[in-house]
């Protein structure tokens, strides 16, 4: 459980973060190229200027994909997110109906590797789609899932 919640907060995070480099590199874009425009009220040599930068950072963006992560793989990481969310609620189902005995281990531990087998392919996509995260930004999670954990199943 600990796992599927760790994979929910990183992918939460880790989108966020990039949503955020998109959308401060396309209003880097925006205001370059408005003020290019404008500029040429100004001076004739401004929209030269600003055209060299966009394409200076239009380039950057292409030798550097980390930096700038397409919109549709950061769709791909939010069906990823759904799928864990269900994943989780299907975990805590299974433990809420074996810890007050609805069913057996072995009905239990069944549904666990049933369960179990649907996430497969899901950490390949993941380690994929998730180009970097820092150690620091892996404590976090870590200690956010662990937070999680304990104040759910172990604090009453």
């Amino acid at each position: 459980m600990k796992q599927a919640k760790a994979n929910i907060i990183c992918i939460q995070k880790y989108t966020d973060k990039r949503r955020g480099y998109n959308r401060a590199y396309n209003g880097f874009v925006a205001i370059t190229a408005s003020a290019g425009a404008l500029g040429t009220l100004l001076n004739d040599k401004v929209p030269f200027f600003a055209s060299m930068l966009i394409g200076f950072v239009s380039i950057i963006k292409s030798v550097l994909p980390n930096f700038v992560q397409g919109e549709s793989e950061l769709s791909s990481l939010d069906v990823l997110a759904d799928f864990y969310n269900k994943y989780m609620n299907s975990l805590e189902n299974i433990w809420y109906r074996f810890d007050h005995d609805i069913i057996d281990e072995k009905q239990a531990m069944d549904e666990f590797f049933k369960l179990k087998e649907t996430e497969c392919d899901k950490m390949s996509q993941m380690n994929r789609l998730v180009r970097n995260i820092s150690t620091r930004f892996q404590r976090k999670i870590d200690e956010q899932a662990k937070e999680y954990i304990n104040r759910v199943y172990y604090e009453k």
